[in-house]
């Protein structure tokens, strides 16, 4: 599903390195990155990634991927990450993937985009509140199976040899 389309990843620290070192082998027609500053062309050039401002990477993805860590910066409620307004601007047929922290994507915003068709799917493993509340919009969604819509836990990474070891406490 990621042959031949586009790949915005908003966040772009060493985690969207990493993934867009990953996605090459899926040979994405394009990957474009925002983040503070670009890096170096010989960067871009060697992971086959482009800098774009926020709204080409919102509006032109196929696959949107916020890796954005929280900060009052970040905060879609501070008007920063990824609100209504970005939301209201990716395609129809575009996913949202959220991995990076909660708060900084707009998640009553991604349910109705969702409910209303404007949204073909969203994956989320981070969230505004965690654990997440009865309220949250996501929950529903996840649950009606006419709906493209994942939701899991942090650590649903994590390996089952993780778990017995302690390394690490569920949500």
């Amino acid at each position: 599903g990621i042959r031949g389309k586009v790949v915005g990843i908003v966040g772009m620290g060493e985690i969207g390195v990493e993934l867009a070192r990953r996605l090459k082998g899926f040979a994405p027609r394009q990957i474009l990155y925002t983040k503070r500053t670009p890096y170096p062309a010989a960067v871009d050039q060697d992971l086959g990634i482009t800098f774009a401002p926020l709204e080409p990477c919102v509006s032109e993805a196929d696959i949107l991927v916020s890796l954005l860590p929280y900060s009052a910066e970040t905060d879609y409620r501070n008007g920063g990450g990824i609100g209504a307004a970005q939301i209201g601007r990716m395609k129809q047929e575009s996913i949202m993937v959220v991995i990076g922290s909660g708060s900084v994507v707009d998640e009553r915003a991604v349910a109705k985009a969702l409910r209303e068709g404007r949204l073909a799917g969203a994956a989320f493993d981070t969230y505004e509140y965690e654990p997440l509340t009865a309220e949250n919009p996501l929950i529903a969604l996840a649950r009606d199976t006419t709906t493209n819509v994942l939701l899991t836990p942090h650590t649903a990474a994590a390996s089952a040899s993780a778990d017995r070891s302690g390394d690490y406490a569920p949500i």
